[in-house]
């Protein structure tokens, strides 16, 4: 055979296939494989016979646990990240194995695997996961070995599916394949799979444009079968090369929504139903979506004239970012997902102002962001208008971050942090599922950090039930009314900056912190007052979030 084999549509595609038992990766590029994510749930609903394993499982990839197609699901992230980053209800019991067994990774640590299987070596290292509880329950895949300078590392299990599954934007009849961009994990993990690629694409030509020769992301000789799909990456964006002549598309943020809500309200049958169970297909789902009435823009939430809690946690947070790289000259700054993103790109602006460049990247590839106003997710495409700054996860988790840790400032948000700076987003005390690590084990382990949460006795706990990431290098931890900071690893933190919450306009210090900490401590001395949030500061958080949903 001198191409791949060619299929009309996806079902057709992962029925010939896919068979009970197989690892199926999902490759997490910006051009998500989703076409083929539905395509596997109708096509193997109720079988639970499969291995998936997929950097995050959220949106449209709910439709895994509601179709019962998927046994094992080997992952960084069950949850949901738009409008928030939270949890969902569908995985409150993963940790029980409902509705699927899963096994959790860091997501650079599970990247790190993919590329070992696709170079051919016997085991990734990392350091991620040295003082995480994540490490129990992954001890057959870690093998703690003493590294050439004196330190202890991890060997890791290389991860090597039987297929991948990929969405390009353009293909070629001899599988040749062109990826969106920023690239997430690119290749890697078509590399890594044992018997091959399985491709959908936005348009399928005989042989690929001249022009398109530096694009090419996967070589031919890898993908085994292949089959169009227009809006394959739909509900998430495509952002395409322009060599390509294909046109993208955006994110679409009422779907998005939709299918989450269905979720944690319900049992999201009811969208799982109209969107994957009904459809004949993948050209059924798109007739569904172009009669699908048109989203009536949701009202800005009423600007309120002074900041609200959650404002102020974004603001202290942007300046707790700035004068940190004031003072210790980091280059780069790591945003994480959540009320961090927008304290990082907030930071950003007030650092440029006093003519200072840093450059605030993001784990799938987005390097030197630059914030467009109104597109509130972190991984919106707009951010990103220079083809020259997206770039892949390897390059930003691993040369930005983990090499480069000590140039690099982490800004995390997390569900739980505890007085030795340890981060929880895995676990509640009763045993329900969060969301999991993402990106924040693998940079709290590598980079100083600075952490945004709402001071409340759930969130500054005296130890956590999950020690998800290493608190070791956080050395900042932002509320609504201050920061509390450290000097190093082993210390203790104390209340260093002050602004009265709402409910305590003038308050003191010292018991706002007993109230709204476990065991947290104020310090011995007085701190610092926190100027006012200015009209300048407020209007720029407002105009990058106009509808209020970090408000």
């Amino acid at each position: 055979m001198n191409g791949p084999a060619l299929h009309d549509d996806p079902d057709d595609m992962l029925r010939t296939w896919v068979e009970p038992g197989a690892h199926l990766h999902f490759a997490s590029t910006m051009a998500r494989p989703n076409a083929l994510l539905y395509a596997l749930a109708r096509t193997r609903e109720g079988r639970h016979d499969v291995t998936v394993s997929v950097a995050a499982v959220h949106s449209s990839a709910h439709a895994l646990a509601l179709s019962g197609a998927v046994r094992h699901v080997i992952t960084g992230f069950l949850g949901d990240v738009y409008p928030l980053p939270r949890h969902n209800p569908l995985y409150a019991h993963v940790a029980q194995g409902q509705p699927f067994t899963a096994e959790v990774w860091p997501l650079w640590t599970l990247v790190q695997r993919l590329v070992a299987a696709g170079t051919g070596a016997p085991a990734a290292v990392t350091r991620s996961l040295l003082t995480s509880d994540l490490r129990h329950a992954l001890t057959a895949d870690l093998r703690t070995v003493t590294s050439f300078d004196g330190g202890t590392a991890h060997l890791v299990r290389p991860l090597a599916p039987d297929l991948t599954l990929v969405h390009a934007v353009l293909a070629d009849r001899r599988g040749n394949l062109v990826l969106g961009s920023p690239s997430g994990e690119g290749a890697w993990a078509a590399y890594a799979a044992r018997h091959g690629v399985l491709a959908s694409a936005e348009r399928i030509v005989e042989r690929l444009p001249d022009d398109c020769s530096g694009l090419l992301a996967v070589p031919g000789h890898l993908v085994r079968a292949l089959c169009p799909a227009p809006r394959g990456a739909h509900p998430q964006a495509l952002a395409a090369p322009p060599a390509t002549e294909v046109p993208g598309y955006p994110d679409d943020y009422a779907f998005l929504e939709e299918v989450n809500a269905h979720c944690r309200r319900g049992a999201g049958t009811e969208w799982f139903d109209r969107w994957v169970r009904s459809p004949r297909g993948h050209d059924d789902y798109l007739r569904r979506l172009d009669r699908r009435p048109r989203r009536v823009a949701r009202p800005s939430r009423t600007a309120l004239s002074t900041a609200s809690a959650r404002e102020r946690l974004v603001i202290l947070g942007a300046r707790a970012v700035r004068d940190r790289v004031l003072a210790h000259g980091y280059r780069t700054v790591l945003a994480g997902i959540g009320h961090s993103h927008l304290a990082a790109w907030l930071a950003r602006d007030m650092l440029a102002r006093r003519g200072v460049d840093i450059r605030v990247c993001a784990e799938l590839g987005f390097y030197d962001m630059r914030p467009a106003h109104g597109q509130v997710h972190l991984f919106a495409p707009a951010h990103l208008p220079g083809a020259g700054h997206r770039v892949g996860l390897p390059e930003i988790l691993g040369g930005v971050v983990t090499a480069g840790g000590e140039q690099c400032l982490g800004v995390l948000s997390t569900a739980q942090i505890d007085r030795s700076g340890a981060l929880n987003t895995c676990l509640l005390p009763d045993g329900r599922w969060l969301t999991g690590p993402g990106g924040a084990c693998d940079i709290a382990a590598a980079a100083d950090c600075v952490v945004l949460a709402q001071a409340e006795p759930r969130r500054y706990v005296a130890s956590v039930r999950h020690r998800t990431s290493p608190g070791d290098r956080v050395r900042t931890c932002v509320s609504h009314y201050g920061r509390f900071e450290r000097a190093g690893s082993g210390e203790s933190f104390a209340l260093s900056t002050w602004l009265p919450p709402h409910d305590a306009p003038g308050g003191d210090p010292f018991r706002t912190v007993a109230r709204t900490t476990e065991g947290w401590s104020a310090g011995g001395r007085a701190p610092v007052p926190e100027p006012a949030v200015t009209a300048r500061e407020l209007d720029a958080l407002r105009a990058l979030d106009p509808d209020g949903v970090y408000r």
